[in-house]
């Protein structure tokens, strides 16, 4: 009878335990679909993306920038062509490639799930729009006129093919800013989970909406410091300086807000594209 009972007890013990494990796998189950948590990328990963791409995007643009290659008798279009393979299609090609192996990252191109309402992408764009129509373009113009010591912004474009490809490559060149710092880096570390513990957990660095813009600040400023090798000729150096900072600011504001990349990039865009006009000769 003590045998019996004890196989009993046993196997109520057996059953007990592999209810529980069903449970658990029922959980996990229920969470993959519901999709929490499943495609989230994590501040290790991000930072991973990074310290990949970020060198051979690097490495490969230095390497050919400065060897004046000559596409459609320009060297600025061969510069636009590159800055666009070295900062979307290296990240781009990474990105696609780290999805197809994990799961992870599908809206890091150039938004977040949440940036695709339409809510928000009304919003980004008419951000956009106002903030380089109506500040960062009347500021070149009032810098142009009113900047003491500056040279003339101009512009030559002789026949209608040469605006085609000043036009195409300007923003060929525009979009990989915006691409590499607010969707590459603000969007990928704002959506990214878990921290990383540096020296011992001394230092202990969490993911967020946070961590994105401060990274992307950095990011847009290093990658300016081409303009201010000329930029300052045209609107004075204090003012160049305070143009960038503050540019990178206030976009970096827009895709925080709103978890998409569109309307900084058409804004952008546009904003080049209105300079190039007004001051064509």
């Amino acid at each position: 009878m003590k045998d019996s009972e004890n196989a009993i007890e046993i196997t109520e013990t057996v059953v007990s335990q592999d209810t529980t494990v069903d449970e658990v796998q029922s959980n996990r189950i229920i969470a993959f679909f519901d999709g929490e948590d499943s495609s989230k990328i994590t501040l290790k990963e991000a930072t991973i993306s990074n310290l990949i791409v970020g060198p051979i995007a690097l490495i490969l643009y230095f390497a050919l920038e400065y060897q004046y290659f000559m596409i459609l008798r320009s060297h600025y279009y061969f510069h636009a062509l590159l800055t666009f393979i070295c900062f979307i299609i290296v990240p781009c090609s990474y990105l696609l490639i780290f999805q197809l192996k994990t799961g992870k990252a599908k809206y890091f191109f150039v938004a977040t799930k949440k940036g695709l309402t339409p809510q928000k992408i009304g919003g980004s764009l008419l951000q956009g729009l106002i903030m380089h129509a109506g500040l960062f373009y009347p500021w070149v113009l009032l810098s142009q006129k009113y900047m003491p010591g500056v040279a003339e912004l101009y512009y030559f474009l002789p026949d209608r093919i040469n605006w085609f490809w000043q036009l195409f490559f300007v923003a060929l060149n525009v979009m990989m800013f915006e691409f590499y710092s607010k969707a590459f880096i603000q969007l990928q570390f704002s959506e990214a989970q878990g921290s990383l513990n540096l020296f011992n957990n001394r230092i202990v660095i969490k993911g967020g909406k946070s961590l994105g813009f401060i990274l992307q600040f950095l990011i847009w400023m290093g990658g300016h410091g081409q303009e201010f090798t000329w930029l300052p000729n045209f609107i004075g150096l204090a003012n160049s300086i305070f143009f960038i900072l503050v540019s990178g600011i206030l976009t970096g504001i827009t895709v925080y807000r709103t978890e998409n990349i569109f309307g900084v990039t058409l804004g952008h865009i546009l904003l080049n594209v209105f300079i190039t006009i007004t001051y064509a000769n």
